[in-house]
């Protein structure tokens, strides 16, 4: 029997004590053997902390965990993420046996059997109270005084009072119930980082339902966050009904293996987020691999230290999860490694396809144009209304208002005017906290940013942080070498600017501003005019 929670200052041999009650099997008509009962009050006067048990259907104690006066802390269970058969019993040493709004909570998040509080006070028994689901969002509630519960018949109780219900979680349903953490340099509620990572999930198709920050200085290297918001972001948990936590920085290892065990759910960060939108969003062969690639070299280090299983079984289904790679997630660290040496020569082959019809496309003597910038910019929008504009056949979906709605490149031959034809290229966006690895793993995509005569850095002016948008755009160009191109700056979404926005900065700060909006259809004569006269 595993036990955790709050353990400093109990003595193992007390620890043992508590471990011994998994040799008493409760009845299925009993609430609780009534040895384990009276072990659980005097443990509890002793130490004056909460413990709880959790009993499976056959009456076996499985975990135990301690805790402090109102709260507790609810271990996961091996095998079992959520307890539908499960039971709780847990002591409240402050003497009120009534379920907290916690307790209740917990028995709907977790799925439990039932949920069972005991009052301790001065060493005896004050009163139970249970718990009972009936249904997604109900429970039922039967008191039982210090001297009538060893007549209760448990089995009979929840039968009656409990419905069994589907097990169907906001997963299976579609969604997942995302929880944010992050740790940030201040605690505001509208940190730009958080509000992006809402972004990135709601792009992933999941629903956001809670968040919990915690000041930089304050996080620890083993388990990211400290261990009072660990305690706060359980309780969230519980209260939100969240299935997954998503890590607004990338987790190392340890960090993740630490999350997880805490609170039970799936972890998933930043970096793997991200890599679930792009296995979504990849359609083309190369945009495959490269996703493949990108998440196997992401996965690799999860496998250290760690049983195959174990490590990577928060990835076996939804968010995080999707693509090519899913299939090899049960690899071994040799077997990984084999395949991605494999995948690599691939895209090798994938880059010297695409070198030779960049080849080609020199030889035909046009000029080429990068559309880069901040992923939802209006990059493929543009290319979009260029083609319409200058009577091109356009092929182009609608460009969604989602992050990376673009992941696989686009080039298309575009002739501006009789005296002019060009050659412009869409390719994925960027974003802060793009992980080395991923541009890497995307060279395939970014050459074509790299091949370019000009750059037409797309960006949305009305963002209040576009500014910021447009420096994470630079700094990625500047590690791709290609920071000393010449550039245009389309500011886009100037329809949407309120009359007291004031875009004079961005206009002073980037090279070559042009303010139009692609939504309204504005002409995009002053951007070809730009781009003649840095080709002459």
């Amino acid at each position: 029997m595993d036990i955790s929670g709050e353990l400093s200052g109990i003595r193992a041999s007390q620890l043992q004590e508590l471990k011994d009650l998994a040799e008493f099997k409760t009845e299925r008509s009993e609430l609780i053997h009534p040895e384990i009962l009276e072990e659980l009050i005097r443990l509890t006067q002793l130490w004056n902390r909460e413990i709880a048990v959790f009993l499976s259907r056959p009456g076996t104690i499985l975990a135990a965990a301690v805790g402090r006066h109102a709260t507790v802390t609810l271990p996961p269970i091996k095998g079992r993420s959520i307890g539908k058969h499960l039971r709780c019993i847990h002591t409240h040493p402050n003497g009120d046996y009534r379920l907290s709004p916690l307790d209740h909570s917990a028995l709907l998040s977790l799925q439990l059997e039932s949920m069972t509080s005991i009052g301790v006070r001065d060493g005896s028994l004050t009163g139970i109270q249970i718990a009972y689901r009936t249904g997604e969002d109900d429970s039922f509630i039967v008191n039982l005084s210090s001297k009538d519960w060893q007549s209760f018949d448990y089995n009979d109780s929840l039968a009656h009072f409990s419905k069994t219900t589907p097990n169907n979680t906001e997963t299976a349903k579609g969604k997942e119930r995302a929880f944010l953490i992050a740790l940030v340099d201040n605690d505001q509620d509208d940190n730009e980082d958080l509000i992006e990572l809402r972004e990135l999930a709601r792009t992933a198709g999941v629903d956001v339902v809670g968040q919990l920050v915690q000041l930089r200085r304050y996080g620890q290297a083993r388990s990211y966050l400290g261990s009072g918001k660990i305690e706060d972001l359980i309780h969230r948990i519980q209260e939100t009904k969240a299935n997954v936590v998503v890590s607004d920085d990338e987790l190392s290892p340890a960090q993740v293996r630490t999350l997880e065990t805490e609170t039970g759910l799936k972890v998933l960060d930043r970096t793997g987020l991200i890599l679930d939108i792009f296995a979504q969003r990849a359609q083309s062969r190369e945009g495959k691999l490269q996703v493949e690639l990108a998440q196997l070299k992401h996965l690799l280090p999860y496998l250290s230290g760690s049983s195959q299983g174990q490590a990577l079984s928060r990835y076996t289904a939804g968010v995080g999860s999707r693509g090519p790679g899913e299939t090899k997630l049960e690899l071994d660290r040799r077997r990984m490694r084999d395949r991605i040496s494999q995948l690599e020569k691939e895209l090798k082959i994938v880059l010297q396809h695409r070198d030779v019809q960049r080849r080609q496309r020199t030889r035909s003597g046009l000029p080429t144009i990068a559309l880069v910038g901040y992923t939802n910019a209006g990059k493929t929008t543009f290319l979009k209304v260029a083609m319409e504009q200058t009577g091109s056949r356009s092929d182009l979906p609608t460009g969604e208002n989602k992050l990376f709605a673009t992941l696989d490149p686009l080039v298309r031959g575009i002739r501006v005017n009789s005296s002019m034809e060009i050659l412009l290229s869409d390719t994925v966006g960027f974003i802060r906290k793009l992980p080395t690895q991923l541009l890497r793993a995307f060279l395939a995509t970014l050459e074509e940013v790299q091949q370019a005569d000009i750059l037409l850095h797309v960006v949305d002016a009305s963002h209040p942080q576009a500014l910021q948008h447009a420096e994470t755009v630079h700094e990625v160009l500047k590690q791709l070498g290609c920071d000393e191109k010449p550039m245009i700056t389309l500011l886009n979404k100037v329809d949407k600017l309120l009359p007291e926005e004031d875009i004079s900065e961005l206009v002073e700060r980037l090279p070559h501003p042009i303010e139009l909006s692609l939504a309204r259809g504005d002409s995009l004569t002053p951007v070809w005019s730009a781009v003649s006269s840095l080709l002459t």
